[in-house]
């Protein structure tokens, strides 16, 4: 299982902090679009990462069982 955690505005989109997908592997382009088709998060703005780690949403990865993947919103530093 592939766990997705959301934060901030896409956390109030899909109205939650979490969710566990039954899959075993997925690319990450079908991930985001899967979430996309869910709950429109390409009108976001947000990183990703992947077991803790901020790569480009646009790397060619595959999301792999017990993986944990953030959609992350911009952040603002003082």
């Amino acid at each position: 299982m592939i766990t997705v955690n959301y934060f901030g505005n896409i956390a109030e989109a899909t109205q939650s902090d979490s969710e566990t997908l039954d899959q075993k592997s997925m690319s990450l382009e079908e991930l985001l679009n899967l979430l996309d088709s869910k709950y429109d998060i390409r009108k976001f703005q947000f990183q990703v990462a992947v077991n803790r780690k901020i790569i480009p949403k646009q790397q060619v990865l595959t999301i792999s069982d017990s993986d944990e993947v953030a959609l992350l919103p911009p952040f603002a530093g003082g």
